[in-house]
């Protein structure tokens, strides 16, 4: 029988006085699913914002002096994306056993491209952020590689919903 909108949050409030809507790994699992969404949104919005508004204004504008503190928030949020997303897997793997089903291969298949692609734009982030030679290399074409990092973002979130459904 499917619950309407309204039902959930009675429903919840119900589960929660039995005690069984909130148990210590339920707890850690929102939390590692809130610093993923949050450290998603930092990453990738912080990549919006320098492409869409500072970059046209050139390269220089894009940190004005701040690169540093935009580095330190892409090594956070790059930090947290691992951590929390390798928590995430397993979850969704010790599901499947205590199921007792396997992932579907085409599920692993998927992740495997969306942890690839999402290596490449924290690569993205990190390259642009850096201050290397190479990171100044690299932030002559700017808006190349900002156009990239934004193009594998929207790969992300449309493989991610994708698995969200898959699981």
């Amino acid at each position: 029988m499917e619950s309407s909108f309204v039902e959930l949050p009675s429903q919840f409030v119900v589960l929660l006085a039995q005690g069984e809507a909130v148990s210590g790994i339920n707890v850690v699992q929102v939390v590692s699913r809130v610093a993923h969404i949050l450290s998603a949104m930092i990453l990738v919005g912080g990549l919006f914002y320098l492409r869409t508004v500072l970059a046209p204004a050139g390269v220089d504008a894009c940190f004005a002096g701040r690169r540093a503190v935009w580095a330190k928030w892409v090594g956070i949020a790059t930090g947290l994306l691992f951590v929390s997303g390798f928590y995430n897997l397993v979850v969704v793997i010790n599901e499947a056993k205590a199921a007792g089903t396997k992932l579907d291969p085409a599920y692993l298949m998927l992740f495997g491209i969306k942890l690839l692609a999402a290596m490449l734009l924290m690569f993205v982030a990190a390259i642009l952020s850096g201050r290397t030679e190479l990171a100044d290399r690299f932030r002559e074409k700017m808006k190349a590689w900002l156009n990239l990092g934004w193009l594998t973002a929207v790969v992300i979130v449309v493989l991610a919903a994708i698995l969200r459904t898959l699981h």
